[in-house]
């Protein structure tokens, strides 16, 4: 990396390397049989670089030719982009709170062991597939820069799934569990999502109405999506958001509040961005009200705003980091807990769905809001008690208008397979439809 940034600088320009190197491993057993193993190293080099006021870009998975790498990343600047921003000045930091060395030696032995674990606890499923998985892997992220930033943290992770397959469908249900050197089952969460599983075998045709949506932390990413498309720096430059004027306005219910807060996460914790910006606690909604944009590098010089260490390689769609630019992110943005039970918000259903998975999360009008979207599965409510689950079901609204209707919020977080940790909501006066 120091060669690099000395290649640069000899070329006239400032500079910042990214690398990256992860190591996972994952095995899945179906129905007591094992059906999949994977192993897999990889890593990667990214530069990018300013001169005479331009930016580039120029990465590789194997980094035998440095100049080669400077080369592609100076013919990059001809494109023309802009660059009104310089590498932050982030000094060292070598951070390893979130890491294991342990896991470096965990294998398939290991991960059939924690399968066996889970097993016990779905033996009882007589009815659909169950799918077991366990995995465990590594990350190393390094970020230098010719403005004297030595930055590296290196996390480590250990999980284990057990999903629920409806016969004859391709739905399921089921519960992930993480940690840094373990992966703790909480039994009442899994005994919970099995009785919901056999309550919820029925399929039932509801029709069209208006009614109470329980959803849960795995499908809040579409609302976290819409949200963070508008709140972004890029939508406020572009003048393209709908929160353009609304800064400091309640814009969804009190009851809720938006943080990005890497320092602090859950899941995962981040001192530094992918930029080297030192990350800190950025609430985007407070108590419903619209606090601020989120941004990077870029987008706060256009702005002629502070960067707030947000801006992360990647996006909404995911994507290999090594490729792909900073942008700005609320990649460890979530809603925070609230103050009931699951079990008090499911006795406020009198009529409902229970959002356990969503079909065309990514389709409407994301920056305006918008979302239509199939239920996958959506589980029927009357008066408390799961019923059945919903027949081709659908929900359809404008996410500022269903947040403003959130009547609940789950004390409690739950890991939903991403950085996420989020409480489950209940909305009221949700349009849904059932065939």
């Amino acid at each position: 990396m120091d060669k690099l940034l000395e290649i640069s600088e000899s070329r006239g320009c400032r500079a910042e390397v990214f690398g990256i190197r992860t190591k996972s491993t994952e095995m899945e057993k179906t129905n007591g049989s094992v059906n999949a193993v994977s192993a897999s190293i990889q890593s990667g080099v990214s530069l990018r670089v300013i001169k005479n006021g331009k930016t580039g870009m120029a990465y590789t998975k194997n980094l035998i030719n440095r100049e080669e790498l400077v080369d592609n990343a100076l013919a990059s600047l001809e494109a023309g982009v802009e660059a009104g921003f310089d590498f932050p000045e982030s000094g060292a930091l070598e951070f390893t709170e979130e890491y294991d060395d342990t896991i470096e030696g965990m294998g398939f032995p290991e991960l059939r062991e924690q399968i066996e674990e889970l097993e016990a606890l779905y033996g009882g499923v007589t009815r659909g597939i169950v799918s077991l998985r366990a995995g465990c892997g590594t990350t190393e992220i390094t970020i230098r820069n010719t403005s004297g930033a030595n930055l590296m943290q290196k996390d480590s992770e250990v999980y284990r799934m057990g999903l629920v397959m409806y016969p004859g469908s391709s739905t399921d249900i089921g519960n992930v569990f993480r940690g840094r050197s373990k992966a703790v089952i909480h039994e009442p969460d899994v005994k919970r999502t099995l009785g919901f599983f056999r309550d919820s075998l029925p399929e039932i045709k509801i029709g069209e109405g208006r009614m109470k949506v329980l959803v849960l932390p795995d499908v809040l990413y579409a609302f976290t999506w819409r949200l963070g498309s508008a709140a972004s720096a890029k939508a406020f430059h572009e003048k393209i958001s709908p929160l353009m004027n609304k800064k400091g306005q309640q814009v969804i219910s009190s009851l809720l509040s938006l943080i990005s807060d890497p320092t602090t996460a859950h899941a995962d914790r981040r001192l530094f961005d992918d930029e080297g910006v030192q990350t800190r606690r950025v609430p985007i909604f407070e108590n419903g009200v619209f606090t601020s944009a989120y941004n990077n590098l870029d987008y706060a010089a256009k702005l002629s705003e502070k960067p707030l260490g947000t801006g992360f390689r990647g996006g909404m769609w995911g994507g290999d980091k090594i490729s792909l630019s900073p942008s700005p992110s609320l990649s460890y943005a979530n809603f925070q807990p609230g103050a009931k039970s699951f079990e008090e918000m499911l006795s406020m259903i009198d009529r409902g769905v229970i959002v356990h998975g969503l079909l065309g999360a990514h389709s409407g009008n994301i920056l305006n809001g918008d979302l239509s979207v199939g239920l996958n599965p959506g589980l029927y409510v009357e008066n408390g008690e799961i019923v059945g689950r919903v027949k081709d079901g659908m929900m359809a609204g404008n996410v500022y208008d269903m947040l403003s209707k959130a009547v609940a919020v789950e004390s409690g977080l739950h890991y939903t397979g991403s950085v996420f940790q989020d409480p489950s909501i209940l909305l009221n006066d949700i349009s849904v439809v059932g065939a």
